[in-house]
């Protein structure tokens, strides 16, 4: 029997399949081969998924041989499609394994080659290669022409047209995976599929909803590369939102994770593209989303990733279409407190965003305040439940961390660390609503002294730098905003703000690269809270042994003693000794000189350890400069391989836009000269229709004076037929008073011929008087002008005059100034 639980003998095997195919590499036979086929069915049987994680040295081992195998083994071999239906199970198993095979270990075109060499008879072993291939497939990014994409693609499109709906429904469901995103693939599928298989796509009718969807969402991938001159159909896209939900809820119940992934990828393909997103907006889906919550399930043993990407589903369908957030939020919140009362707590982070994001879409301003109690009161349901699930998932991350292997524990504080973000930031979001209470309300439930010991436990737990920044900044925020309501959560950011290890902490996101700008802004703000923010971003200065430093040794009391005897000996010698003075100068001499040598000595074997210690940093500083001149060739050639396909979409978009504006301008030429044609035509009518409403006009005029004439003419008709007796009677006195009547006109008409003649009479004098007044006009006129000239000349003479009596004064002056002079 196979272990199937958790242990020390699962790893033995995985440790035995390694060996047995090391040997078969040193030394390829049948019996290695059969040696390997009997631990891959023991490997099969294996219920503990925790040890083929990839962070298992030996896991990684196991996979990097089952690749191996596939790609040396023939497709006749056994060994081959039992390293498939391993390798089939741990993709179902765990996300990461899957992800390490596409990526990591090109496990792609592997598959692809194994599929071109199957014959077309093995249709079993076919349908078990492209169930490994529909896991691999899942998220693959294409950025250049790869030598396997022709060969998979037309293995891939043959398999359309099978009469077996499984390898037609897989194929298709490959093929949308590949063009999904990525343009080269789907540019060499549309050359690889003939045309009737093209209109095939788009004109016929799957058997199954969710092929059906699947050739939709394929069709769509493909239109995306071509450019269209046509806008979206409303009626097609509001008709993918039912196909949706329906695909979407049987792929929920079977745990297809692939297909509920594609089914996230395609909705937000739709709700980034400008010409769906209108329309999309504008639908409703309040009705789908209830259907979706009922199916929710988080019973006993329920997939986690399964309910992971439903909760993706929800956010990424309230953040598409429309929908009444406060009314949803009441479904919402059951399902979200069903998951987070159910093991394990650490994978809610989809969910927490559901709420978050549920509750940033909500307009409080507009808000009535029943409404608003009635949100609060279901808000205080779910904080204790968060509390708890913070709390809890510390504690399990202590216990794993102690019990489990280094690999399982690193795993699960990086789901922890997902999930604790999220629960900070919705904690965030519901104490930051502009309502009266709420703040108040997340501070007195969530205590702050549970709060910042579970705090403190991650960040003794976490090893990476990046995640204790980050977990630092988004706890430093939340308990900013509570600190300002309550006095517990007060205390904590003072101690917090007094932590200098902590505030280094949150310093540390903006020496990060490539952080998210939510993260870089928050801990600016925390950063002005401090007394001095610039000197957490001085060079750190650390205290390097450069040398030995020269000390003087302990001496030995026996060597002093002997020391003191050899000076002695060398005083009474010297003393003894007859020598000139110079002597002794000499021997000051070369006592001061051996000092200056020992000191520079000394400086010496200092400037050797700072050298050896900078030539130790220096081949530290080559090894990171090489290890970043490598990490930038590959950055290089990522970005070489992404400029040659971008280079070919744009030119394909390009000759696109050209063939589109050459087609636009000949049908605006075309559309001009029938639009010139029309108006002609339009004026023609106009002034017929002009001609015929007057002619209608006259017409129903002379309809309805006949018709009044008409009745009138009955009438009177009546009328003369009742008096024609009367008046018979009456004639003869009708004739006595037309005679007397024509007598009074004609002196009438004698009257008005007199006035007629008088008035003519009077209308010639009035004639008259006209002209004589016309002349009596010419003549003021005239008598004006001379009146005028002669007024000048009057002022004139007046001038003159004055002129003159101005000289007479003068000479009278004179005349009386020289008498009186004389007298």
């Amino acid at each position: 029997m196979a272990p199937s639980s958790k242990g020390k003998v699962a790893s033995d095997h995985v440790k035995a399949f390694n060996v047995a195919v090391t040997e078969y590499k040193s030394k390829a036979c049948e019996k290695a081969l059969a040696e390997i086929d009997k631990i891959l069915a023991v490997l099969a049987k294996i219920s503990d998924s925790s040890i083929f994680s990839p962070s298992n040295p030996d896991a990684f081992s196991l996979l990097l041989n089952c690749q191996y195998l596939l790609s040396y083994l023939d497709h006749k071999a056994n060994t081959v499609w039992g390293v498939v239906g391993l390798l089939t199970t741990l993709c179902s198993q765990d996300p990461a394994v899957t992800k390490l095979l596409r990526t990591r270990l090109e496990l792609l075109p592997i598959c692809a080659k194994l599929l071109h060499s199957l014959p077309s008879t093995t249709q079993a072993r076919t349908l078990k290669l492209l169930q490994l291939l529909k896991l691999v497939v899942d998220g693959v990014i294409i950025t250049r022409r790869e030598a396997y994409l022709t060969s998979l693609l037309s293995d891939l499109s043959s398999f359309l047209s099978d009469s077996t709906p499984d390898l037609s429904s897989l194929s298709l469901f490959i093929l949308c995976c590949l063009c999904r995103g990525n343009y080269i693939s789907t540019k060499l599928l549309l050359s690889t599929l003939p045309p009737p298989t093209i209109t095939a796509l788009f004109s016929t009718p799957n058997t199954t909803p969710s092929d059906q969807l699947i050739s939709e969402m394929l069709c769509y991938f493909m239109t995306r590369v071509q450019l269209s001159s046509h806008p979206p159909s409303p009626a097609k896209v509001n008709s993918y939102l039912p196909k949706l939900m329906d695909v979407f809820c049987s792929s929920y119940v079977a745990d297809d994770i692939s297909l509920m992934s594609l089914l996230i990828s395609f909705l937000s393909s739709l709700s980034t593209d400008t010409e769906y997103r209108s329309i999309l907006a504008q639908q409703d889906c309040l009705p789908s989303l209830q259907q979706l919550l009922v199916v929710a399930d988080f019973s006993d043993e329920f997939s986690l990733t399964t309910s992971s990407h439903l909760f993706t589903f929800l956010t990424t369908l309230i953040t598409t279409y429309h929908t009444d957030n406060v009314h949803l939020f009441d479904v919402v919140l059951k399902v979200v407190l069903a998951r987070l009362d159910a093991k394990p707590y650490n994978k809610v982070a989809s969910a927490l965003v559901l709420v978050k994001t549920l509750v940033q879409n909500m307009d409080f301003s507009s808000m009535t305040d029943a409404v608003a109690r009635n949100l609060k009161f279901q808000l205080d349901q779910l904080l204790p439940s968060l509390l708890a699930t913070f709390l809890d998932r510390r504690s399990s991350t202590k216990l794993s961390s102690r019990s489990k292997t280094d690999q399982v524990s690193t795993e699960l504080d990086r789901e922890a660390m997902a999930s604790c973000l999220e629960c900070l930031q919705l904690l965030q979001v519901v104490a930051s609503v502009p309502l009266k209470g709420w703040g108040q309300a997340v501070g007195e439930t969530v205590k702050a002294n549970k709060m910042v010991m579970a705090y403190r436990g991650y960040t003794d737990i976490l090893k990476e730098l990046v995640d204790r920044a980050r977990l630092t900044t988004e706890f430093f925020t939340l308990a900013i905003m509570l600190g300002e309501v309550d006095n517990s959560w007060g205390k904590v950011v003072v101690e917090l703000l007094g932590d200098k290890d902590r505030i280094q902490l949150v310093a540390e996101i903006l020496r990060q690269e490539n952080m998210e700008g939510s993260f870089m802004k928050k801990a600016l703000t925390i950063l002005n809270k401090t007394d001095s923010p610039e000197t957490m971003f001085g060079v750190e200065k650390q205290d390097e042994a450069v040398g030995g430093n020269v000390e003087d040794q302990a001496v030995i009391p026996e060597q002093l003693a002997r020391i003191d005897s050899l000076m002695e000996g060398v005083t009474e010698a010297l003393g003894k000794m007859e020598v000139e003075q110079v002597v002794g100068e000499v021997m000051q001499l070369a006592t001061v000189r051996r000092g200056q040598e020992k000191q520079q000595l000394a400086y010496m074997m200092e400037a050797l350890g700072a050298a050896d210690a900078r030539v130790a940093a220096q081949n530290t500083a080559l090894v990171e400069r090489e290890e970043q001149v490598r990490s930038l060739e590959r950055v290089v050639m990522e970005l070489v391989v992404r400029l040659g396909a971008n280079k070919e979409e744009l030119g394909d978009i390009r000759a696109q836009h050209g063939d589109l504006s050459r087609e636009a301008d000949c049908t605006r030429d075309k559309l001009g000269k029938e639009l010139g044609e029309a108006r002609s035509q339009l004026e023609e009518l106009q002034t017929e229709k002009v001609v015929l409403v007057e002619k209608y006009g006259r017409y129903k005029d002379q309809v309805v004076r006949l018709t009044e004439d008409l009745k009138q003419y009955k009438d009177n008709q009546e009328q003369l037929e009742v008096k024609l007796k009367q008046e018979m009677r009456g004639r003869e006195e009708l004739v006595v008073t037309v005679s007397k009547r024509e007598d009074r006109l004609k002196k009438k008409e004698k009257q008005l011929d007199e006035e007629m003649s008088a008035r003519e009479r009077a209308e010639k004098e009035n004639d008259d008087l006209r002209k004589q007044c016309a002349s009596l006009e010419t003549l003021s006129k005239r008598q004006e002008q001379a009146l005028s000239k002669k007024e000048k000349l009057l002022q004139e003479s007046q001038e003159e005059t004055k002129e003159m009596r101005r000289v007479q004064d003068a000479i009278f002056n004179l005349s009386k100034a020289r008498g009186s002079a004389a007298c």
